[in-house]
């Protein structure tokens, strides 16, 4: 139990510590614990939903086995449920978060969430099935959480820096981005292994490590503050003279004055 335990923790923590060590400012430990940790808690509300958006599709008009089935099912029924529950969690712990101040913390932060989502959800995977599914899941389906995490928190950075300067079109758009982006990516990851697209499924892999691997490069070189710190007050002018005391210095000297008749 132990060394499945391990074989489905190690990824998760190789994953997280190359993000976490590209930081050059690194965020507090307990703070990417914590998102780390509430990612993990937020996949128990998710297979609830998982659980009831498969009920609800029992009541559409639409056939099991079929294609627009799958589709729907793991797109609207998994992929966007989990997607939500993580994206929730940096929106409600991370958004207004002190620490949460430069581009690249994003990523650090959407990362640990998707990484602790994937931690519980791998432990559960693989204690049920043993060790191969572990070994499968450490290759596929914790870089492909990692992955999503990339998406979310590259958008989520831009949409914090319009936010953060009144600019409110641009950071709607870039908050719809960062859920609509992982979103599709997890959902087609899942309908092409659903379905045993087997190429397919390997190919999207790949691309999605690499495109993710280029944005974590990008976001770390290109690190900038997403919000506006304010500047100290400057000292006030003073504009009064200092009260007059009544004493005055002499300015000459008498015995010393010249004779000018």
């Amino acid at each position: 139990m132990n060394n499945l335990a391990l074989i489905a923790l190690l990824p998760v923590a190789v994953i997280l510590y190359y993000v976490y060590k590209k930081d050059r400012d690194p965020e507090p430990i307990k703070t990417v614990a914590a998102t780390f940790g509430l990612g993990a808690l937020s996949c128990i509300p998710a297979i609830l939903f998982e659980l009831l958006a498969e009920l609800a599709l029992g009541f559409t008009p639409l056939e099991t086995d079929t294609s627009l089935y799958h589709r729907a099912h793991m797109f609207w029924g998994v992929a966007a449920i989990e997607e939500i529950c993580k994206w929730s969690v940096v929106m409600v712990y991370v958004w207004k978060h002190k620490d949460f101040d430069d581009s690249y913390d994003a990523i650090v932060y959407c990362v640990s969430a998707s990484l602790g989502f994937a931690a519980l959800e791998n432990i559960m995977y693989v204690f049920q099935n043993g060790l191969g599914v572990a070994l499968m899941r450490a290759i596929t389906s914790v870089p492909g959480h990692a992955c999503f995490g990339v998406f979310m928190g590259f958008f989520i950075a831009k949409a914090k820096y319009y936010y953060s300067h009144e600019r409110i079109h641009l950071y709607r758009g870039h908050m719809i981005l960062a859920l609509t982006v992982p979103t599709l990516v997890h959902g087609e990851y899942d309908y092409l292994l659903t379905v045993g697209e087997m190429w397919y499924f390997l190919l999207l892999i790949v691309v999605a490590d690499i495109v993710a691997l280029l944005l974590i490069h990008h976001s770390f070189k290109a690190d900038h503050p997403i919000v506006v710190r304010e500047t100290p007050e400057p000292p006030p002018f003073i504009t009064t003279p200092p009260p007059f005391d009544g004493n005055v210095a002499s300015t000459s000297n008498i015995d010393t004055q010249c004779d000018t008749e």
